[in-house]
């Protein structure tokens, strides 16, 4: 049988539920204790995974049945990103920067090119702060429109796809985005190359998921925690957008798809 998706309202149901029985049967504890720890971990599954539309409704993949978007988080960086565009232009093939606004203040010619050359510029927030997920909704969106205005102060437009730092997406969040027509992006896998990970490594856990619909995250960008050098995506990139041209894979920008 089919398990209901969960939502909101079953997880309140279920909170409420626990409440009952403590009402009417206090001895029940450890079914309220295991009530509420299932109830957390939905919580939380609901924030963190790529593909839950518990908090923020999100996209973690397209329709298109002949392409794959890559995706790059916490550029602009002037060593990398210049590199990832290069391979892309070979490759003929295009791709979505979810860029930190600080950083495309600083490098706006960046910005230019990844446009001029037929890219598509998401919004990263403003700062990529640590403490971005523990603000609240209106530090949030202060942060979220300031990255929006960067953008749109170098390219004329303001970005309609946004990712938010670490993909996570809090109650909080849902309330900062209300009213500022955005698409919400995650991924359907990510390259975890902030971690240090080499090339090698990198094309074995994206390699299952070059297929139709996918959506690749990587980064062009360092810190915010992770490792400063991006030398292995890059050397991955080549290999990755090989492996999408065998598979008869079109790289394409988010908004193609996803109008």
């Amino acid at each position: 049988m089919r398990m209901a998706p969960l939502t909101r309202a079953r997880v309140l149901l279920l909170l409420a539920l626990a409440v009952e029985v403590v009402v009417l049967r206090g001895h029940a504890w450890p079914v309220v204790i295991a009530t509420l720890a299932v109830a957390a971990g939905v919580i939380t599954w609901g924030i963190a995974a790529p593909a839950a539309q518990l908090v923020v409704p999100s996209v973690n993949h397209t329709r298109a049945s002949d392409a794959i978007a890559f995706t790059f988080d916490d550029g602009p960086d002037p060593a990398t990103t210049p590199r990832v565009l290069d391979l892309l232009a070979l490759h003929a093939a295009h791709a979505t920067f979810f860029v930190v606004g600080s950083r495309a203040a600083a490098h706006p010619e960046i910005v230019r090119r990844i446009v001029a050359e037929g890219h598509d510029v998401g919004s990263h927030t403003w700062s990529h702060a640590h403490t971005f997920h523990f603000g609240s909704a209106a530090r949030q969106r202060l942060d979220i429109e300031r990255g929006l205005d960067a953008v749109a102060a170098i390219t004329g437009q303001r970005p309609r796809l946004f990712r938010p730092p670490q993909g996570l997406r809090t109650p909080p969040l849902r309330r900062a985005l209300a009213g500022l027509s955005l698409v919400c992006v995650t991924w359907s896998e990510r390259a975890l190359d902030a971690m240090g990970r080499d090339s090698r490594a990198i094309v074995r856990r994206l390699d299952p998921a070059v297929r139709a619909g996918a959506i690749l995250a990587l980064h062009d960008g360092g810190g915010f925690g992770g490792t400063l050098d991006r030398s292995p995506t890059v050397a991955a990139l080549g290999t990755l957008l090989d492996l999408a041209r065998a598979r008869g894979l079109r790289c394409v920008r988010l908004e193609e798809v996803l109008t």
